[in-house]
């Protein structure tokens, strides 16, 4: 029988002067290598408050990152299993391969937990560290009982506060105007965790602005990059928050975003039905978070769903959630400062 042909590993990185960074994510330890000191520098940046000062055991994830035209040469010949927007994904033996349309290659192999990724340009080759990262992470996460929830998590005065809304909503606007107050710390900006028992967790990565609305914002801090699909953003390190980055945290409150065209701007009570509603959307489905299908899938798009009763724990967490925290439904006009202020004043008056 002849034998199928071997997946092919891009060569190890070269080994001087290869640099290292380690990161924990809630017990999921990843070590990113590359012989590229600007682009372990932008993996640091996106995930610094994950980063550890020195190697925390055996890797659970490595990455190795090269910034230069990806090698296709020696690759299986094997037809395509899915297309994304981003990307071209093939699939044989347990190994991913991810074409970036001739710009970018990512090799994951699953097996080993190893991907070696080659990026034509800084930009693209942070952008596939950063999705692999986050798709590898969530899949831990929801292994653990953790789940991403889609929203904005502040921690007021000790008690959660989450925002649910779709992406372009203006959580990140809306956070950078909350911390500046006394009594609020950040949870998360895109995606606090949920636990089995309701309690939020914070899960703070680098915040994705429009360049204008951070202009007090010390350039240090910031920097602004191409993105594959969308628009150039500036990017907020962390440690800009540093001191303001909370705990866990009991939930008080779940508002349900609801945008509107005009410039009304209210805070409603909201059945318990209709706020699972949006819990549903936003984290048991995960409308708006990054799931990573082309390093996840093996078989179909229903493995993600299917796979370990994944749904069923975010379920679960999700109605936890629910019985401990009083829902709203939050209209939100076309201005954000008066957004801002419509939350302010509703923390500040409401009972109890």
């Amino acid at each position: 029988m002849e034998a199928s042909p071997q997946p092919r590993m891009a060569e190890s990185l070269p080994p001087s002067p290869t640099q290292q960074e380690w990161f924990d994510f809630y017990g999921l330890k990843v070590r990113v290598r590359s012989s590229d000191p600007e682009a372990l520098n932008e993996v640091c940046r996106d995930f610094s408050y994950f980063r550890q000062s020195a190697a925390v055991g055996p890797a659970n994830v490595q990455i190795e990152l090269s910034v230069a035209a990806p090698r296709y040469e020696g690759l299986p010949s094997i037809p395509a299993s899915f297309l994304t927007p981003r990307n071209v994904c093939y699939q044989q033996a347990g190994v991913s391969y991810i074409d970036y349309f001739g710009r970018g290659l990512a090799v994951y192999d699953r097996a080993e937990k190893r991907c070696v990724m080659e990026a034509a340009d800084l930009d693209l080759a942070r952008e596939m560290v950063y999705l692999f990262m986050l798709s590898t992470v969530g899949e831990h996460l929801d292994r653990r009982g953790l789940h991403r929830l889609h929203a904005l998590g502040i921690n007021h005065r000790g008690r959660a506060v989450l925002l649910a809304l779709p992406s372009g909503g203006g959580k990140s606007t809306m956070a950078l105007q909350l911390l500046k107050r006394p009594g609020f710390t950040l949870l998360a900006e895109d995606t606090p965790l949920i636990d089995r028992q309701g309690v939020v967790h914070p899960f703070p990565l680098r915040m994705g602005v429009r360049w204008e609305t951070a202009p007090d914002i010390p350039p240090r801090y910031l920097r602004t990059v191409n993105r594959m699909e969308f628009d150039p953003k500036t990017l907020i390190d962390v440690e800009y928050f540093a001191d303001k980055i909370s705990g866990p945290a009991e939930p008080e409150m779940i508002l349900i975003g609801q945008r509107n065209l005009g410039d009304a701007s209210e805070i409603l009570p909201l059945s318990r039905a209709r706020a699972f509603k949006g819990l549903l959307k936003y984290m048991v489905v995960g409308l708006g978070i990054y799931q990573g299908m082309e390093f996840l899938l093996e078989r179909g798009t229903y493995e993600v769903l299917g796979k370990g009763g994944v749904v069923a724990s975010r379920l679960y967490n999700a109605l936890r959630l629910l019985s401990r925290a009083r829902a709203y439904r939050f209209v939100l006009g076309r201005n954000v400062d008066r957004n801002c202020q419509t939350l302010l004043r509703f923390l500040e008056e409401r009972p109890g």
